[in-house]
């Protein structure tokens, strides 16, 4: 029996598509960040800025790996995928997320 999985592909790009819009907001917060750490003197801001920045970037893995995950248990099953790249592989969430940061 072939399983379609089409469904969950579009909820985890729905969701990985929201990932790189909050990366995007972090990425342009990060002048008001500097400017908070100068005027208040402390790490503070910084340290916020940095633990919020380390756990959407986790977060970006996990639905890399998720992505992974599924496409393997795809293949397996037979189960019909998307194809959205037009045969040109899409990069990993993970990689657009540190991208978007300028981590790399």
């Amino acid at each position: 029996m072939r399983k379609d999985v089409r469904n969950e592909q579009l909820a985890l790009l729905r969701f990985e598509k929201q990932i790189a819009g909050l990366a995007g907001v972090l990425a342009a917060g990060a002048a008001t960040q500097a400017s908070a750490s100068d005027k208040l003197g402390g790490d503070a801001a910084s340290d916020a800025y940095a633990s919020i920045q380390a756990a959407l970037v986790n977060l970006a893995e996990v639905t890399t790996k998720a992505h992974e995950a599924l496409n393997a248990q795809a293949d397996a099953i037979g189960a019909k995928t998307l194809n959205i790249t037009g045969g040109v592989p899409k990069q990993p969430p993970a990689d657009v997320v540190r991208l978007i940061l300028g981590l790399g």
